[in-house]
């Protein structure tokens, strides 16, 4: 192949259960010389592949993760440089973490697609941040933008390693990571919290992790998923130039046994924080209680079950009584990997994809340094934060098992939701409307007070009258009116 010219990224995108996996797994049998590296979402289905590659006799076998090792990232980039034949199993974070150049001679099967995206606003305490930033960065004093003192990469990048698996350090992990990339923008500030009423930092992070080295520097990359193709991963491979093929891995079609039965529970294609949590008078509450819009939805779908169990999927400030009704099984927003409910025939997803303005003008700028059109990679990004995780949570049924004994029955938030899970779920599936109400009339702000809030918060972020007013399409006249507004 000509090195001038862009390799190609292998395909494989088949519904869950059809047996992608399967074929890796046969492949593995076929090549046995070869070496693999087969990166998976979650440490939990790294057990089950290992299981499943050892029960036809291939026992070079490595997995390298938080549970098995202290510093991940260095002790798979050692074992990359080892010639021997094997099959080595790490996580997305790892993969999303390593130097590839350490991937040469290797065939990268990625099971599921990575979520790219890596921006974050968050506030810390001045302990953290005393403790885990300050001495490795410089701060301009007027964007605020923050960035690695030169002395102190090779200290940062040995913390980075030490706190990378903790998740009560996570804003920490990702911040740093971010400046020790070099790529993103990373903005700090200190404010003072009204409502703890103590100062505290605010980070906010402008990143994404690129693919384009792992294409480049592996023998071969394949990627594994049921909607590979409405991903924001995919979309900038598309965008850096590079060729998608079918891979070899990919499944023969099957057809689930069954149409399943999709109960869009709102009317329309709008749902939101703000609509689940209304009141019956129109008011929004500020949490949610049993009179609240969302309480009532969840209630009728759980009772429409009567008793069987049920996979649940809604957000964590959704406090339904689920204690009371021990079918009901909560199950977490990204639940690829989760093989153990063959016995399950229903499922329940109540949530939304909706960023809040600091997250919208975060992926606005992500996209802008992707090169990637706001348009399609917002909704690429809505593909992954909503339809998706729709989709996964109602493949965890019986449905993946293709010899289930019943049709599935599949709660979802709207009627636009119900059509795009049929969509996905490919061949005849049936929409009904039994339980679908209409959405509420919701007492909120105007759009004026809405544009003036939002204007707020950037301007909070740190960003200029201009750049507002060309983020929201006005003049640089009427962002300093709004700014200069009380609401």
């Amino acid at each position: 192949m000509n090195p001038s010219e862009p390799k190609v990224i292998y395909v494989a995108e088949a519904t869950p259960g059809t047996g992608k996996t399967e074929q890796f797994i046969r492949e593995l049998d076929s090549a046995p010389y070869k070496r693999y590296l087969y990166a998976v979402p979650t440490k939990v289905l790294s057990k089950d592949v290992v299981k499943r590659i050892q029960a036809i006799g291939i026992n070079h076998i490595y997995v390298i993760n938080s549970d098995t090792h202290k510093h991940v990232t260095n002790t798979v980039e050692c074992t990359l440089l080892e010639d021997d034949p094997k099959v080595l199993i790490i996580t997305h974070k790892t993969l999303l973490d390593l130097d590839p150049c350490y991937l040469q001679d290797w065939i990268v099967v990625i099971d599921e697609v990575p979520s790219v995206a890596n921006n974050l606003t968050r506030d810390i305490g001045d302990h953290a941040y005393t403790n885990f930033l300050e001495k490795f960065i410089d701060i301009d004093s007027d964007s605020t933008k923050a960035s690695i003192k030169p002395e102190m990469k090779r200290e940062a990048r040995s913390t980075y390693a030490d706190v990378i698996e903790d998740k009560g350090m996570a804003t920490i992990t990702t911040c740093l990571g971010a400046l020790i990339r070099g790529r993103a923008d990373v903005f700090i500030k200190t404010f003072f919290n009204k409502k703890e009423n103590k100062w505290k930092w605010q980070v906010r992070v402008i990143d994404y992790f690129d693919l384009s080295g792992i294409y480049e520097h592996a023998l071969e990359t394949h990627i594994l998923g049921a909607n590979v193709t409405g991903t924001l991963a995919y979309q900038h491979a598309l965008t850096k130039g590079y060729t998608i093929a079918a891979s070899k891995l990919t499944p023969e079609y099957r057809r689930y046994k069954f149409p399943s039965y999709i109960y869009p529970l709102i009317g329309g294609s709008k749902v939101s924080k703000t609509m689940l949590l209304t009141l019956p008078d129109g008011v929004v509450a500020e949490e949610w209680n049993d009179r609240v819009y969302g309480h009532s939805l969840l209630r009728d779908a759980i009772e429409f079950v009567q008793g069987e169990p049920i996979l649940v999927q809604v957000h964590e400030w959704c406090k339904y009584p689920f204690e009371d009704h021990p079918n009901v099984i909560r199950i977490p927003f990204d639940a690829r990997g989760l093989n153990g409910y063959s016995d399950v025939h229903h499922t329940l997803s109540l949530i939304h994809g909706n960023p809040n303005p600091i997250d919208d003008q975060n992926n606005s700028e992500m996209l802008e340094k992707m090169a990637i059109s706001s348009s399609v990679g917002k909704q690429a990004l809505r593909n992954e934060r909503y339809r998706e995780l729709i989709f996964q949570a109602a493949t965890r049924s019986s449905i993946r098992t293709f010899n289930n004994d019943r049709p599935t029955v599949h709660f979802v938030p709207t009627e636009e939701s119900g059509l795009h899970l049929a969509f996905d779920l490919r061949g005849c599936h049936h929409i009904l409307k039994d339980l679908t109400r209409p959405a509420p009339s919701t007492h909120s702000r105007s759009k004026l007070e809405d544009n003036i809030l939002i204007a707020k918060e950037l301007s909070t972020d740190g960003l200029s009258a201009r750049k507002i007013a060309s983020q929201m399409g006005v003049s640089n006249r009427t962002v300093s009116l709004w700014l200069k507004q009380t609401v």
